[in-house]
């Protein structure tokens, strides 16, 4: 049973993130006692749940999980390198080939003989077609307003240039993006209308790009190919041309499509977490 100081201890907690809540302050100080109070408040739980030997148990899964989504999202983007460096190839093949054509078909040229030299490393390397993100997990400890559910506050500690923006990943899709208003980390949850990413749109053998808007609290992809062919239930991913997300992160499905003569759009459907969240992984790709 948990004795009657810790009982205490931790209405004192809840009394407190209530009143920061109810107060809707946004100074800095602010959020260092929310953080600090969300700390104190899961070191207690910590501490009572060691007591009954489950600490460990829970803090392993919960590490074993995060890795999984870490080496999922590390593998979307390894994979998306590698076809960049098959498309690259492809085109050095059909090149060159043209080359000997046009050699053949012009015997006053005098025959070229390429000199030897060593293999560049940036041809055998994919890493540099694509640049490499980095993922790190993250606090979020609470509404930027009380009155807007599609805003968060994230505690990161790296600091990025003040126009960047980061992406936001929770159980292995696009969460949403990340920016920096007055000195604090804000995640822009879908549904928000300032949050907007790239994205691809996976249909019959095709791919077909496009742009994440929202309207209205509902999201859609936008500025999509008018001669692109979507149906109901085609996948969507990232596409990491915007330098947000790593690419081929699953964003939702087509639910539906209009056309607008010149372009598509269409709108998403997004599996939204159930429960409130209290992690993410951030997505910073240079």
């Amino acid at each position: 049973m948990i004795s009657r100081r810790t009982l205490l201890v931790l209405i004192a907690i809840f009394g407190v993130l209530y009143w920061l809540n109810i107060k809707g302050s946004s100074s800095f100080i602010s959020d260092k006692i929310r953080i600090f109070v969300l700390n104190t408040k899961d070191n207690l739980v910590f501490a009572y749940q060691k007591h009954f030997n489950q600490a460990r148990l829970l803090e392993e899964d919960r590490r074993q999980l995060k890795a999984y989504e870490n080496l999922k999202l590390a593998y979307a983007n390894l994979n998306a390198r590698n076809q960049a460096l098959a498309l690259e190839l492809d085109d050095l093949q059909k090149l060159e080939q043209i080359d000997q054509e046009a050699l053949r078909a012009s015997p006053l040229t005098p025959p070229y003989t390429p000199k030897d030299c060593a293999p560049n490393a940036q041809l055998i390397d994919p890493a540099h077609l694509l640049p490499a993100p980095t993922f790190t997990l993250t606090r979020i400890y609470g509404f930027a307003s009380m009155d807007n559910p599609y805003r968060v506050l994230l505690d990161i500690k790296k600091s990025y240039p003040p126009d960047k923006i980061l992406g936001m990943v929770a159980f292995n899709q696009v969460f949403g993006t990340v920016i920096q208003e007055n000195g604090r980390f804000v995640g822009l949850l879908h549904g928000d209308k300032q949050m907007s990413y790239s994205v691809v749109v996976k249909s019959g053998g095709q791919i077909y790009y496009g742009f994440v808007t929202n309207e209205n609290f509902k999201t859609y992809v936008d500025f999509l190919p008018a001669y692109a062919t979507l149906k109901a239930g085609d996948p969507v991913f990232t596409s990491g041309l915007d330098h947000i997300f790593s690419p081929n992160i699953y964003v939702g499905t087509i639910a539906s499509v209009q056309d607008h003569y010149v372009y598509k759009k269409a709108l998403l459907k997004i599996q939204h977490p159930q429960n409130m969240l209290f992690e993410a992984i951030v997505v910073a790709v240079p």
